[in-house]
Formats: C-alpha cells, structure tokens, sequence
C-alpha cells in the first residue's frame, strides 16, 4: 500500500473515528476542542505561527493548499490584535462542523473515508463519514501505542498527537488492555513533561484540556438547575 502523509488534524479524526460505523468513539465536546487543537498543532509544526508574550503571531508564509490551514490563516491576520492560545481554541471551536468537514474531505481525497449525504426526516440534509480501508487508522494505533509504551525520555516525533490524545480522553482507543493502560497514562505524562515541544504545543495541548472542562462542567452544571425545576 502506498504510503500517504496526514496532518495532524488528520490523524486526530481517523483515532477518533469509529472503525466500522458512522460516528466518531469520542463525545461532541471533545471533538470539538481536540479539532480546534490539532488545527493549531498543525499551524505550529508547519512554522506557520509564533509565540511572543504568551499570544500567537502569524507567520510570513506561502499560500498553503489545506483549506483548514488558509481559513484559519485568514481569521488571524484579519485579528484587530495577537490573541492568546485560549481564545483560539474557543474561537476555531465555534466553527469545528466547518472543519471538521473539510478534514474529512481530505481524506475522502485520500480514499481513506466514504462520506455519504444523507437526509434526517426526508430533508434534513447530514452527513456521515464511513472509513473505506482499516489499515491506515489500525496502523496508526499500533505505531503510536508501541511509541508511548516503549518511551524511555528521548524525544517524540508524535508528542503532539500524544498529547490530544490525553487532553481528549482517548487512551481507550490505544488499548484496553488494565496494564498497557496503566503504562500508557504514566507514560503519557512522562512524554509531554520531559519533550522538547515549543511553547505553542505545550499551551495548545493544556487549553485544549482546559476548554474541555470548563465545557463538561457547564453542561452538568445546567443540567442539575435544569433538573430542579
């Protein structure tokens, strides 16, 4: 099989995707904010964004072919002034469907999913996305789970993912083994301390978590006062 590049955006939906189904095996809100992240991730690993003085700076850079990247490109130059990593991940959040079907669409490209239109009710128009080959997502699994157990300090050229994968939860898609699982949280935390990942990582990786709480506590918070009338 012909190898095939993914972003990290990329790689972030095919762990998240369900293997045979039409769904993804995380909730609404993790997906919204781990799409939001990974989208930054690729902005920094592509050297497309700074940091200075704890807000992100867009970078002189050639016009890029990903739709995701020159929509969000665009939304930060058109900013009145340098934001935080926080206010991005609410803001590219907002507008996660957008990207998230334009990933997807990238990947149908690849023909690695099948996205099928469909209507709710007669007409209603959705979508769903259907993974077409399982070598590519089973593949990625087992070469991130291998480098998370087999980590010993050196450097990870997956620190990124790894850390959306513990920011959104997502350790259950590695393994389900008690023991791999064990190793791999303890590990996890290892691998994000001691990596060599710039400050726009880190920061990205830790709102993105932030986002998430802060989201999942409001929603039980109104949930229990909805509960009491």
């Amino acid at each position: 099989m012909a190898e095939k590049n993914f972003n990290t955006a990329e790689k972030f939906l095919l762990l998240a995707h369900h293997p045979e189904r039409g769904r993804f095996l995380i909730p609404h809100i993790y997906l919204q904010y781990g799409i939001a992240g990974a989208i930054l991730l690729d902005l920094t690993l592509e050297d497309r964004v700074d940091m200075v003085d704890r807000r992100l700076i867009l970078k002189p850079a050639r016009v890029s072919a990903d739709p995701v990247v020159s929509d969000v490109s665009a939304l930060m130059s058109q900013s009145v002034k340098p934001r935080r990593v926080d206010y991005w991940i609410r803001r590219l959040g907002r507008r996660y469907r957008k990207y998230k079907r334009q990933i997807l669409k990238g990947l149908a490209d690849k023909r690695i999913v099948r996205i099928e239109e469909k209507k709710f009710l007669g007409f209603i128009p959705y979508r769903k996305s259907y993974l077409i080959e399982s070598y590519t997502r089973s593949n990625l699994i087992r070469q991130l789970r291998n480098e998370i157990l087999a980590y010993r300090g050196s450097s990870s050229d997956n620190a990124a993912l790894a850390g959306l994968v513990k920011a959104c939860r997502m350790q259950r898609i590695l393994s389900t083994d008690r023991d791999e699982l064990k190793q791999i949280r303890e590990n996890l935390k290892k691998m994000l301390s001691d990596s060599p990942v710039s400050d726009v990582v880190s920061q990205t990786i830790r709102q993105v978590h932030a986002a998430i709480v802060t989201s999942v506590t409001a929603a039980i918070v109104a949930s229990t006062a909805g509960g009491r009338h």
